[in-house]
């Protein structure tokens, strides 16, 4: 009975992407697969200042006086997604105020991040026969896919439909969104997402064996629920409480229910954490929370075209 380790969200966290992986062999898992927005949102700048280093990390002051402490903010940054970098000389923090030098840089660390958790990957599963495929999402940027596409051992299933778990099965992947306010690079307009995903179902043997992993959620459900924003991008509060709204795509939504493949593994929507069913399709969000350095994912149990059973993990 194939047993499959789901993730989604990972933006950045080193420790994340290790528990990934190490959970994948702990609970015998035949194939891993991650489901989009695997690079981080920004860089913490660590400052030497006399014989000392300073970081500051959400709100909170961390020094370092020797490398061994260094190293140790250099991970504490790194394992909750964030890109740490050494300055020697403080006025030179300031070139990350040009926008062009800091997108630049950004997008090198992002690199170099994807590039140590591929060399992580393949030393850990060289002698495990554990499959594994990841996908960006639609906050990463396109420059990410030529890394991602170099690797010996892990699959990039974007837009996609591929064979996996001995070929009895099959899998298509969908990095994008529709237009979200941030209007991110791999967003699109519902109707182009339609047009894409009709395209690759006619890739599909058998539904009944397709396990379908769009990085955004199907409209309308308990998977796609996120706090209403404001016309300047702030939450909305209402009676007390974040006021919540449907974000999902309505594309996504109307292929499921047009093939009902067996599964429907999600992200994007960090607080929808949950599970429920589109006609006989159980769909699944993990949720994230990868500013924790927490790991959180789906454990799936799943015999011919049935889904024999699942588990949430947090760790």
């Amino acid at each position: 009975m194939p047993r499959i380790l789901y993730a989604s969200d990972l933006h950045g966290s080193d420790t994340m992407f290790r528990k990934l992986v190490n959970a994948a062999i702990v609970y015998k898992a035949d194939a891993i697969i991650v489901g989009g927005d695997i690079t981080g949102k920004g860089i913490v700048p660590i400052v030497k200042k006399g014989q000392e280093y300073y970081m500051n990390l959400y709100g909170a002051t961390y020094n370092a006086s020797t490398q061994e402490e260094l190293n140790e903010l250099i991970k504490k940054a790194s394992s909750v997604g964030f890109y740490p970098y050494v300055f020697d000389r403080e006025e030179d923090v300031k070139t990350l105020d040009n926008e062009d030098t800091f997108n630049k840089l950004l997008l090198q660390l992002s690199i170099e991040r994807l590039r140590s958790w591929i060399e992580y990957a393949e030393s850990k599963l060289k002698d495990q026969k554990i499959e594994f495929y990841m996908m960006p999402g639609n906050d990463d940027p396109l420059e990410i896919d030529k890394t991602l596409n170099g690797s010996q051992i892990i699959v990039n299933h974007s837009d996609r439909v591929v064979d996996i778990l001995n070929d009895e099965y099959q899998l298509l992947g969908n990095s994008n969104a529709n237009i979200t306010p941030w209007k991110c690079v791999r967003d699109i307009p519902e109707e182009e997402l339609k047009e894409k995903l009709e395209k690759l179902m006619a890739q599909v043997r058998d539904f009944s064996r397709l396990l379908l992993n769009t990085h955004c959620p199907p409209y309308g459900t308990s998977l796609d629920l996120a706090p209403k924003l404001d016309k300047d991008l702030k939450p909305v509060v209402s009676g007390g409480g974040l006021a919540m709204e449907h974000v999902g795509c309505k594309s996504v939504r109307e292929i499921i229910e047009k093939y009902q493949p067996l599964l429907g593994l999600h992200g994007h929507i960090h607080e929808s954490r949950g599970a429920e069913k589109i006609g006989q399709t159980l769909i699944l969000n993990p949720g994230s929370a990868y500013n924790e350095g927490v790991l959180m994912a789906a454990l799936i149990n799943i015999d011919k075209n049935k889904v024999k059973g699942y588990m949430f993990l947090k760790s």
